[in-house]
C-alpha cells in the first residue's frame, strides 16, 4: 500500500548554495574536516575540507593521496602543489610563525600529518575569510568552490582592508552561461511537452 502522505515521499530539500553562489571573498566562514570512510566510494576523495557560510550555504575542496603521475604532472609537483596547500592551511590556523610538527617520509604521511594538524587547530572554533571562484578562466566550473590555488583562505583577525584575498587573472567570477541549456535540460523540456500534449487521462 502506497500512502502519498508518507514522510518517505516528501522531496529533498536543496541544499544552500555557498555565498548564494556570488564568487569573491566570503567572510566568517567556518571549516571542518571530512575523512573517507568505508561507506563512501570507491574514488571518494580521502579528504575533504567543508566550508560553511554564514547561512549554512557549503562547498568543499577535496583532497587524495598521491600516488602516481597524471597527464599534467609529476608524482613531486603534485606533492608539492598539495604541500603549499597545506601549509597555506596550517598558517592560518595557526599563524605565520607556527612550525608545523609534519615529519614525512611519502606523500600518504604527508597528507595524513598535515589532516591531524589541521584537525588538531579546528577544535578550537573560528571563523575564517575565504575566496570562491568557478573554477579559471580556462576551465570554468558549473559550481561555487574554494580558489585551488594559494591563498585562498585567511583568518577573520586579519583586517579586511589587508587582505591577500584579491581577484586575480586567473579567477572565473561567474558560472558557465545558465542561458544555454545542456542536452539533458533540452531532452527533459522535450518530454514534459509530449507528456502535457499527450496526455491520455
Amino acid at each position: 500500500m502506497y500512502n502519498l502522505n508518507d514522510a518517505s515521499f516528501d522531496a529533498n530539500e536543496g541544499k544552500a548554495v555557498f555565498n548564494n553562489g556570488n564568487a569573491g571573498v566570503v567572510e566568517n566562514v567556518t571549516v571542518a574536516i571530512k575523512k573517507k570512510t568505508a561507506e563512501d566510494k570507491e574514488n571518494a576523495p580521502d579528504y575533504k575540507l567543508v566550508f560553511t557560510d554564514e547561512k549554512g550555504g557549503s562547498c568543499d575542496m577535496s583532497f587524495w593521496y598521491v600516488t602516481s603521475a597524471t597527464e599534467y604532472s609529476s608524482v613531486e609537483e603534485q606533492v608539492k602543489k598539495q604541500g603549499t596547500k597545506m601549509k597555506h592551511i596550517i598558517h592560518t590556523i595557526y599563524g605565520a610563525d607556527y612550525q608545523i610538527p609534519v615529519n614525512a617520509t611519502n606523500a600518504k604521511e604527508l597528507l595524513d600529518q598535515s589532516m591531524k594538524v589541521i584537525r588538531d587547530g579546528l577544535q578550537n572554533p573560528a571563523k575564517f575569510r575565504v575566496f570562491a571562484n568557478y573554477g579559471t578562466t580556462s576551465s570554468v566550473k558549473n559550481y561555487i568552490q574554494p580558489r585551488s590555488w594559494v591563498p585562498f583562505i585567511e583568518n577573520v583577525s586579519v583586517p579586511a582592508t589587508e587582505t591577500r584575498l584579491k581577484v586575480g587573472n586567473l579567477d572565473a567570477m561567474a558560472r558557465l552561461d545558465a542561458d544555454t541549456p545542456n542536452v539533458a535540460t533540452k531532452t527533459a523540456t522535450a518530454q514534459t511537452a509530449a507528456t502535457v500534449d499527450g496526455d491520455d487521462w
